[in-house]
Formats: C-alpha cells, sequence, structure tokens
C-alpha cells in the first residue's frame, strides 16, 4: 500500500476543504467590514484580510497532498477629506477606510464556493469508490 494509506485523497480534500471554509469566512467579513471607518485599538480601521494557501510537507519535504491555511491582514486604506466625519482625524480632517473592493470580494467568495464544492464531491466519490472496493469481496 503506498505511503499515506487509504484515505490520503480523503484527508487532502478535508484539507482543502476547512481552507476553502477558512477563505469564504474571510471574504464574507470583508464585505462586512467594506466602507467601516470606525478606528479600533490600534488606531486604524479594520484592514482587509486575506487567504494565504500552503502546500503541507511531510518530514522528508515531500508533499503530503493537503494544505494550510494562513489568515493575512493587508492594511491597505483609502483616505478622504471630511472633517464633519465622526472618525476622521482631529488635525488634518481625514477619514480612512479599508481598499476593499466588494466585487473582488464576491467573486473570491464564490470561487471558494466552488472549490468547497468540488473538494466535497471529491470525498462522496472517494468514498463511493472506497465502499464499492470493500462490496466486491462480498461473496
Amino acid at each position: 500500500m503506498p505511503d499515506g494509506g487509504l484515505f490520503r485523497g480523503v484527508d487532502a480534500s478535508a484539507s482543502a476543504l476547512n481552507a476553502e471554509e477558512l477563505r469564504m469566512n474571510v471574504a464574507a467579513e470583508n464585505l462586512a467590514h467594506a466602507g467601516d471607518t470606525h478606528r479600533l485599538a490600534n488606531g486604524l480601521p479594520y484592514a482587509r484580510q486575506r487567504v494565504h494557501f500552503q502546500t503541507v510537507l511531510d518530514d522528508q519535504g515531500n508533499s503530503t497532498g493537503q494544505v494550510a491555511a494562513h489568515i493575512i491582514s493587508s492594511p491597505r486604506y483609502t483616505q478622504r477629506i471630511d472633517p464633519t466625519h465622526p472618525d476622521a482625524d482631529p488635525a488634518t480632517g481625514i477619514v480612512k477606510e479599508p481598499d476593499i473592493d466588494p466585487v473582488l470580494e464576491l467573486t473570491d467568495l464564490m470561487v471558494a464556493s466552488k472549490a468547497f464544492d468540488a473538494n466535497s464531491n471529491a470525498v462522496h466519490g472517494l468514498m463511493h469508490m472506497h465502499e464499492t472496493a470493500l462490496h466486491l469481496s462480498d461473496p
């Protein structure tokens, strides 16, 4: 039996399902904060988040077929002058908001959703193949 066992494909798809779920959650959170000017504890508004995918390696440095997902902050902001805005800097009148493009976030959400569905279908297919293989040995 190859290294990784019978369920290596299922493990790979399961890790991808988790990564795509995180990607959908981050895109939804970014959409929720688009145009948000409220300052957080660090003195800046919400920063757009991105999900970075990375291949999981085994002890020898070979790919396991799995993927790990990490959230990365992308602190880019747009600025406008509006001294009457409640979140404007008192000295300059500048209002900062996260540089979030709703079209990009919706696209990312749709792509992540399709990738999630594809990996879910892969898991179902692999489980069906395993089940069929087990029934081949039945008398």
